[in-house]
């Protein structure tokens, strides 16, 4: 089912970066802020409703992580954009996050969708801490400026391992 409703929080959380990204150029951050805010904690509801209604699909299960990508990957490029996260950090993400993409295609040709794990959803949980942190310093919180130096190192930690756990637990579809 295209249109249930964790399906349509997803959908609804791609449209809302384009949103964000246009707030932020504008220089329309506490908006743009707000609005990250909303879809970020979004994630975790297009789950739960999921779970709790029986409507996990396959379609959900993807959506939902490349709704994530998106969003997380857009504000981050922006923030590299102003100069507030390093580029190394989100060609990291980028490089694991395609990786996995892979994975899951290759997985999606064998019948299967590969549900996130545990160590992908505390990258997300990552990504998304730190991207509130560098909303809060780009809205004039600058005491937040060693938080978010140990979160882009924290961050691009999180990425490799587990973009290298999932690789591993998923290694039966690249060897075939």
């Amino acid at each position: 089912m295209i249109f249930n409703i964790p399906n349509t929080i997803s959908w609804l959380r791609i449209l809302a970066t384009i949103v964000i990204v246009f707030l932020m150029y504008f220089k329309m951050y506490i908006p743009a802020f707000v609005l990250f805010l909303l879809s970020a904690i979004s994630d975790y509801f297009d789950g739960y409703i999921a779970r709790k209604t029986k409507q996990v699909t396959n379609l959900g299960k993807v959506l939902d992580q490349m709704s994530d990508k998106i969003l997380i990957t857009s504000v981050l490029i922006v923030f590299v954009e102003f100069g507030y996260v390093p580029g190394w950090l989100v060609v990291t993400i980028v490089f694991r996050d395609t990786l996995v993409s892979i994975v899951r295609m290759v997985a999606s040709g064998h019948g299967s969708v590969i549900a996130a794990n545990i160590f992908g959803k505390l990258k997300t949980v990552l990504q998304m801490v730190l991207s509130i942190g560098l909303y809060l310093e780009l809205i004039g919180l600058s005491q937040i400026n060693l938080f978010n130096t140990v979160l882009v190192y924290a961050v691009a930690i999180t990425t490799v391992l587990s973009g290298v756990i999932y690789m591993y637990q998923n290694r039966y579809y690249l060897n075939n």
